[in-house]
């Protein structure tokens, strides 16, 4: 008999978010602790916002949530996350890579440092992070009970977008990337994943949002096949999804969390 409730249970796993402070990272973040998660380190640049995070998450639940500040758009950042999570851990049973930057402008414009920063936050960091954390990821994963990685996409990958060029590439790349290491880490029971969400509440889009009877806002809906932004629940319930016994024979896809929106634009 199918009990649910273990289904979907992270109970004691101890994850890592990058760009957990705010917007999708802090939802997953959010659904893993829900979930019953031991521990979740969450990191991102701006120190008081993650703290205050951390602490919030904290008191909301029986795990722990705990803030590690650091940059990982360079690989001294990358390196100086490592070794803070090896100083706390043993294992690690999920990594979600989801710190990530967005440029945008037209292409006349486009400085070759935003493409740079773009491609280095986007690609670089989340795949050689994952390299780094790899006999963390290993050490406690079973073929019952594989360790996950998750990495972020988005929409702008599904279709061609002049004005997010350097941002679009980098996460269409993402989507590439996903079955190849996929393919590579199965014989060390370590399954990868990328969610792709489409409009959410976050604070890249909070232009966009902040004010919801805005004409540019409701023109947005409009185009949305379901008519609204995703939020907590959505982000979390599939980040849990993936990440407990319930996606443990799911690996190397790509999930479009984006309320239809590549029905329309893919």
């Amino acid at each position: 008999m199918v009990n649910i409730e273990d289904l979907y249970s992270m109970k004691g796993k101890v994850c890592v978010v990058t760009g957990g402070s705010s917007g999708i990272g802090s939802y997953m973040a959010e659904g893993f602790l829900a979930a019953g998660a031991a521990r979740v380190y969450i990191t991102a640049r701006s120190e008081d916002t993650l703290r205050a995070k951390a602490a919030e998450l904290t008191e909301m639940f029986d795990g722990e949530c705990i803030a590690i500040p650091g940059d990982l758009s360079t690989m001294d950042g990358v390196g100086a996350l490592s070794e803070a999570l090896r100083r706390e851990e043993d294992y690690i049973d999920v990594l979600v890579n989801n710190a990530g930057l967005g440029t945008g402008g037209p292409f006349e414009r486009m400085p070759v440092e935003d493409w740079d920063r773009t491609m280095d936050l986007n690609l670089r960091s989340p795949l050689f992070l994952t390299q780094a954390l790899l006999d963390l990821l290993k050490k406690n994963a079973t073929p019952a009970d594989p360790a996950r990685v998750i990495f972020t996409g988005s929409v702008a990958a599904s279709g061609v977008y002049a004005h997010v060029m350097a941002y679009s590439t980098s996460k269409k790349a993402i989507e590439h990337l996903t079955p190849a290491l996929a393919l590579a880490l199965c014989e060390d029971n370590i399954l990868v994943n990328t969610i792709a969400p489409g409009r959410f509440y976050s604070e890249m889009t909070r232009g966009a949002w902040q004010d919801p009877e805005a004409e540019r806002f409701k023109r947005e809906l409009e185009r949305i096949p379901t008519h609204r932004y995703g939020g907590l629940d959505d982000m979390a319930g599939v980040a849990v999804m993936l990440c407990s016994r319930a996606g443990s024979y799911f690996t190397g896809e790509v999930l479009n969390l984006d309320g239809g929106h590549r029905l329309r634009h893919g």
